[in-house]
């Protein structure tokens, strides 16, 4: 049901299975887009509206009369540009107006579902000049070896100081002790979090002591209609294989991982 295969692949790799090719794997990519998406725009409007500084305000019984931000003209960097990203670039672009700009092991500004999502593709090779234009930075990447803490101390330094880190992908790809430090040195300004390297995240975790995330359990795309979502996904894969067809819905790359 899941779209990512890291918990697997090394099984896959120790039984030699990457490389046989009578050996087809697929996984739940698209089922939980839509849901991943909201979240992401609940996180940018939770810091761009300021909703804590609301809260405390309304405990307070203070009236604060402060200039509302919105989010359009904003730009949000996707780190990674799967099905996920594509999902959550289209509402953040025709729903709020906001600029796109995506990541993507290889620069291509269109494929079969996204269109001409992004207004700009980087490659890895030139993140450091996308994240340094983001407002926001969401990283939905797959977990793989090429992506384990991919968002560390660099990046989170290329990011203005006003920009907001979303990590809804996989908690492997962000170096947390970086992501640690950048809260605390003031190099970003707060960050959103649903996934962790170690999960539960450990109440050791220095992570939780930080006024300026909004953490979750992992639980953004845990919906009512989760386990529905996730059969749909696997019954089109099952039905088109048992129909001969090769074409499999959600087909992964075994070399790569996802």
């Amino acid at each position: 049901f899941f779209a990512g295969c890291d918990s697997i692949m090394s099984f896959i790799r120790n039984q030699r299975l990457d490389e046989n090719e009578s050996f087809t794997l697929t996984n739940g990519k698209g089922a939980f887009s839509d849901s991943l998406a909201e979240y992401t725009i609940a996180a940018m409007l939770h810091f761009n509206k300021q909703i804590p500084r609301l809260i405390s305000n309304r405990q307070q019984k203070k009236w604060d009369k402060f200039v509302m931000p919105t989010l359009r003209n904003k730009t949000v960097g996707f780190v990674g540009f799967g099905h996920i990203g594509q999902v959550t670039a289209k509402l953040c672009k025709d729903a709020f107006g906001m600029n796109v700009l995506a990541l993507r092991r290889h620069a291509r500004n269109s494929d079969r579902f996204g269109g001409n999502l992004a207004n700009k593709v980087y490659t890895y090779d030139n993140r450091m000049e996308m994240l340094k234009q983001s407002d926001f930075v969401v990283c939905v990447l797959p977990g793989t070896k090429e992506t384990r803490n991919f968002m560390s101390q660099d990046e989170f330094s290329a990011m203005p100081v006003h920009s907001i880190f979303i990590s809804i992908g996989r908690g492997t790809c962000v170096d947390e002790d970086a992501l640690d430090r950048a809260l605390n040195e003031g190099l970003i300004a707060g960050a959103a979090l649903d996934v962790f390297n170690t999960e539960p995240l450990p109440i050791s975790s220095p992570l939780w002591n930080h006024e300026n995330i909004l953490l979750t359990a992992h639980n953004a795309d845990f919906t009512t209609d989760y386990f529905e979502l996730g059969w749909n996904v696997w019954q089109d894969n099952l039905d088109r294989f048992i129909s001969g067809n090769n074409e499999l819905a959600t087909p992964v790359n075994k070399s790569l991982g996802y």
